[in-house]
This record gives C-alpha cells, sequence and structure tokens, in this order.
C-alpha cells in the first residue's frame, strides 16, 4: 500500500542517558505484568525474565499516553546461539500498517544473514551486525531502544544509532510485545529479559553516540526496496533521486555537499538488479517522492550477463523494464542513464597505477551498448562517464571495479553539469 508521510524536522534531543534521573511509566522491575499479556511458560527470578520456546509478554497500551513521544529501552541476553532463530524485541502493531517493532535474528552461516530488523508502518528495514559485531554473542547483554520524538522514530543498539526512520509511526491501540513472534516461521530465542523501561514525552533521550553529521541522513523503505533520504527542513527545494551500486555510494560523497550548496536534495538508493526486475517495487521506490531529476544505473553487478547466460534481447528488455518503472514511478523528473564505468585490471605492482582494462570490459562495453540503444528508444539522456574513465586508468582502485577519489570528484561534476539547469540552478 503506497502512503505519503508529512516529512519535517526530527527535534534534536537534548538532554543525555544518565542524566537527571526520571522514573519510567512502565518498568519490569517494579511493575505487574497482567495475565492477558502472558503467554507460554514464563520463568521470573527477580527482575529477569527468561523466554523459551516461544514465550512472550507485553508492556500495556497504557503505558504509551503520547505515541508521538515516547522511549522504550529492553535490555536482553542469549544464552545459547541456535542457528534458524529469531527475537522480536519489541512489537507494538495491529493487523493494519502501523506501529513499530524491533527484532534480531541468526544464522550460523552465511554471517551477513545475522540480521537486525526495524519496522515502521510495516515497512521493513534491516542491516547486518548486533552491537558492532558480526552477530549476536551468548551471555552479553543488548539494550535496544526505539526514541520516538514528534512522531519519527531512531533505533539504537548499546546507545549506538542504528537506524532513524523519517516517517511518521502512526499510533494504535495495541500493547508491546517482547518475544512474541509474528508470522516467522524462524524458531524462536531462549532469551533472557533484565530490564523493560518505557518513558513518557518528558524523557529526553540521546545517545553519546549520536552522529554530528553536517548532512544528517534517515531512511525510508517499502517491500523491496530502501532509500537513504535527507532530513527535509525545505520541503519546496527541488529533489534528485540516484540509483545505483557501489560506484553511487562513491560518487554521492561530492554529490550530496555539491546539490545542498543549490538548496538541492539528494536521495539515494543503492541496489542492483540481477535479474528480472521487481517492477512494483521499483515503481514505489521512484514514486515515494515527487522527484524532479533522477539518474540511474545498472551495470557492474551484472557483468555475468554474457551472451551464453543472458541474450542480448534479455538485456535489452530488462533495461527498458528499469527505465520504464522510473518513468513511470517519476513522471515529473527528467531521467538521466549514467554509464558503466569500465572493468580494470588489477595494479602491475603495489606501486603503479593500473593500466589496462580487465578481462571482463566485453561484458560492460556490450552491456553499455545495449543499454544506450534502450535509453535512445525510452528518450532518456545518457551521461557517458565509460569514455572518460577507459582514457583514465590510472584513477582506479585495482580491485577492477572500484575507482579512487578524484573519479568519483568527475562523476558528482558531470552529474551535476546535467542536473543543475533542469533544476533551474546556475
Amino acid at each position: 500500500m503506497k502512503r505519503t508521510f508529512q516529512m519535517t524536522v526530527i527535534l534534536a534531543m537534548v538532554g543525555a542517558l544518565g542524566g537527571a534521573a526520571e522514573t519510567p511509566l512502565w518498568d519490569l522491575a517494579t511493575s505487574t505484568i497482567p495475565a492477558v499479556l502472558q503467554s507460554g511458560e514464563i520463568e521470573r527470578v527477580g527482575n529477569e525474565i527468561t523466554l523459551k520456546d516461544g514465550a512472550a509478554f507485553a508492556v500495556p497500551a497504557e503505558a504509551f499516553p503520547d505515541q508521538r513521544n515516547f522511549t522504550v529501552q529492553v535490555t536482553a541476553s542469549i544464552p545459547e546461539l541456535v542457528n534458524g532463530t529469531v527475537f522480536p524485541v519489541m512489537h507494538k502493531q495491529s493487523a493494519g500498517d502501523d506501529g513499530f517493532s524491533f527484532s534480531m535474528s541468526y544464522k550460523d552461516k552465511p554471517y551477513w544473514a545475522r540480521r537486525l530488523y526495524t519496522v515502521v508502518n510495516n515497512i521493513v528495514m534491516s542491516s547486518i551486525g548486533i552491537g558492532g559485531q558480526r552477530g549476536p554473542q551468548v551471555n552479553t547483554p543488548y539494550t535496544f531502544t526505539v526514541a520516538v520524538r514528534n512522531g519519527f522514530a531512531t533505533f539504537y543498539v548499546n546507545d549506538r544509532p542504528y537506524k532513524t526512520c523519517y516517517m511518521e509511526v502512526i499510533p494504535n491501540d495495541e500493547p508491546m510485545w517482547i518475544g512474541r513472534a509474528q508470522g516467522k516461521k524462524a524458531k524462536p530465542m531462549t532469551v533472557v529479559i533484565s530490564s523493560v523501561k518505557v518513558y513518557g514525552p518528558t524523557f529526553e533521550y540521546v545517545s553519546k553516540n549520536e552522529p554530528k553529521s553536517k548532512y544528517p541522513r534517515g531512511v525510508v523503505a517499502g517491500k523491496g526496496w530502501a532509500l537513504d533520504i535527507p532530513k527535509i527542513e525545505h520541503p519546496e527545494w527541488p529533489k534528485v533521486l540516484i540509483y545505483g551500486d557501489s560506484i553511487s555510494m562513491g560518487y554521492r560523497r561530492t554529490f550530496i555537499p555539491e546539490m545542498l550548496k543549490q538548496q538541492v536534495y539528494v536521495f539515494h538508493c543503492c541496489h542492483f538488479i540481477n535479474g528480472n526486475v521487481p517492477k512494483p517495487a521499483m515503481e514505489e521506490m521512484a514514486g515515494r517522492f515527487e522527484f524532479d531529476a533522477v539518474v540511474f544505473n545498472n551495470g557492474l553487478h551484472s557483468l555475468h550477463w554474457t551472451p551464453d547466460k543472458v541474450s542480448d534481447q534479455v538485456v535489452h528488455d530488462r533495461m527498458r523494464d528499469l527505465a520504464q518503472c522510473f518513468r513511470k514511478g517519476a513522471p515529473k523528473a527528467k531521467i538521466y542513464y549514467l554509464m558503466t564505468t569500465p572493468h580494470t585490471a588489477a595494479r602491475p605492482t603495489s606501486n603503479e597505477p593500473v593500466n589496462s582494462l580487465g578481462d571482463k570490459d566485453d561484458v560492460v562495453v556490450r552491456l553499455n551498448t545495449i543499454s544506450e540503444q534502450v535509453m535512445k528508444e525510452e528518450q532518456i539522456e545518457i551521461i557517458d562517464i565509460y569514455s572518460v574513465f577507459a582514457e583514465r586508468l590510472e584513477l582506479a582502485s585495482g580491485d577492477g571495479y572500484h575507482w579512487r577519489g578524484p573519479a568519483y570528484q568527475t562523476i558528482s561534476e558531470e552529474i551535476t553539469k546535467r542536473v543543475l539547469p533542469v533544476l533551474g540552478k546556475k
């Protein structure tokens, strides 16, 4: 379901954790858990609760009198890691697209399957790593915090900012469950809960690790897509979407601040299509904001699209579908296709620059040739950075794919030259 959320500034959280003590509205150490808010066999020893075999308990809905301003903290530890398990740390959602949740999952292999999941209004955001590690550690307390101010949520693990979500949390009258899986097939973890506290609007939580970013950014996400977005303080400013792989991660570092100087917001989706284009997800992502320009690319992650595996027609159709998704999702935007950068050889020695193209560059040329044909058919302008860097191989990083800082600066400048006039900027 597509929804439009009002974008506004997330107010700065003043004060500090560990400052003036404040009595929580609900505290596991002192509050009673009603029988109706208990599920399964709950073992309690002192202030600690052990949840086994899917047992769960909930904080009453009354503990959230102001659902636009509250802070929740849950401290938990895992006595044993069992493959394929999941622990819902917090779950305050109804059957509709509202509320929030915070959970973690564990798998033996691969390590990147060990994830934290946050949900706002039924929109899922995930990330690898728990508490700065590749996965949870046994018998190690983790404190999970959700701080909601003026309706906007930021998630923390051990006081470290994890996700900031720039969309308003839709309130509901549900309790907040701890340990109850919601339609997940994974096995429940055995978890020891040592603390649960819910604070009201006067409690001012701020992490000592809060980033002091000059360009604060957060994330909105949907089914199959996620956008890295700026904090919107001027809704009337033009908006530009960049879509690409790790190359886009390189040039956004200079592109974003340059655009902000020109009073332009940049949104970023680092993604790639290595198969059929997920049209509903792409169209929803492109239509999430009213973009004035879109710059997209799809190439280096498709180096396995050799003629014996993927025909020219299939490549053509996939690139056409991708282009049309941006066209349909962002009908008012000026759209540009960024040519894929060359595949390069390794450095001859550690002290010498790259001096030749890589053995997969013929695939890049093929993808660029077909993509150029598609973009002409779709009347989408091309920004040809391939030709630029095919003559500047000394700017390559040496890993075959990536580039050094001056190259990303060049890409940023090439895009800026095209985009700014369209936005009415000098």
